[in-house]
């Protein structure tokens, strides 16, 4: 096994310059220094969560690499690569990424898991899968800082509520990516959303626009909003988009709580999601409700709702960029949200 043509047991980069008295080192599974280190790993998170983990120690036959990060010639963290292809074709996973609690802060965990990314571009994977937990958000925070969206947990994990996996595709361009139309009634996400669709098409780019309110026209519902069947449904749509090629996806919902962003990434298994909220002055959004609610009880509800969700959202703060619409045609907003996405 070599990484960047250095064999086992030889210093290795990352691909990024390494701080003075930092170095990387492919080593073997069980490589003692290691072990040790994912023994100490092991022990720390029964301490977090009261229990051992739920999978035990890796098969070693289906660990592909393993890398050590050493500080002025100690070891202080380590990350592996095991072949995932019983998950599914193209996978690898990250396994034991972990850094010694006195060598935290230096940004060590990054290194490491970008010499683990290039090793599995050189194995041919298209896609990295990972398992961390509720209770460690220093790693949530850096898989999500490298790229890492989250996805269905997978195996012994499947049923585990303090457990959240992560993915990343090695080929940016095979991601689906997600604008997610934000915005309080009569803000104009619906009319926006459209607009962004038929912009894409202009611009030949293919694409799929779901207003997801439909998706919650059903009585009775389990909740108020009808938010569990329309992550419901997502999960069951997003194997038919990604199916016929479409990596470019436009939802409408207004978006409330910050947990939304990744249970919109899980049931589009992965997605890279980018909210952007659309705005409209309390005059524009009441104008707007009454040209389109003929029954005078919704328009109250309707213009009462707008308000109180207006405010809701902007203590939240949970999008990427905001577009106002008050002075825009559904075109120019279009073209307004399009730019503060990226796309």
């Amino acid at each position: 096994m070599t990484l960047g043509g250095a064999p086992v047991g030889e210093p290795v980069p990352d691909g990024a310059p390494l701080p003075d008295g930092v170095s990387l080192t492919l080593v073997p599974w069980d490589h003692p220094d290691a072990h040790a280190l994912r023994v100490t790993q092991q022990e720390e998170l029964r301490e977090r969560y009261g229990q051992p983990a739920p999978e035990g120690e890796p098969p070693a036959e289906q660990m592909l690499a393993t890398v050590l990060i050493s500080v002025a010639g100690q070891p202080a963290g380590c990350g592996s690569l095991r072949d995932a292809s019983h998950l599914g074709p193209g996978l690898g996973e990250i396994k034991r990424m972990f850094v010694a609690p006195d060598q935290r802060g230096q940004g060590l965990a990054r290194h490491v898991l970008a010499a683990l990314e290039r090793i599995a571009v050189g194995h041919d994977h298209e896609r990295l899968v990972l398992e961390t937990g509720v209770r460690q958000p220093e790693a949530i925070r850096l898989y999500r800082a490298a790229g890492y969206r989250c996805i269905p947990s997978y195996g012994v994990y499947a049923d585990d509520p303090e457990s959240v996996c992560y993915a990343r595709w090695l080929d940016p361009t095979a991601a689906t990516r997600v604008l997610l139309v934000n915005g309080t009634v009569g803000a104009g996400k619906t009319v926006v959303a459209a607009a962004v669709g038929r912009e894409l098409t202009a611009r030949e780019v293919p694409h799929a626009v779901l207003d997801l309110d439909a998706l919650a026209w059903a009585w009775p519902l389990e909740d108020r909003f009808g938010q569990g069947l329309v992550l419901e449904s997502l999960e069951r749509i997003a194997p038919a988009l990604r199916g016929r090629g479409y990596r470019r996806v436009v939802l409408a919902r207004v978006v409330e709580e910050a947990a939304e962003r990744e249970a919109y990434e899980r049931a589009l298994d992965g997605a890279d999601v980018t909210i952007v909220r659309v705005t409209a002055d309390a005059s524009t959004r009441e104008q707007r409700i009454v040209a389109r609610e003929d029954r005078p009880e919704a328009r109250t509800w309707h213009i009462e709702r707008s308000g109180e969700l207006e405010r809701v959202l902007d203590q939240t703060a949970l999008d990427d960029a905001v577009v106002d619409t008050t002075h825009l045609t559904p075109e120019a907003a279009a073209t307004e949200v399009l730019d503060a996405a990226g796309w």
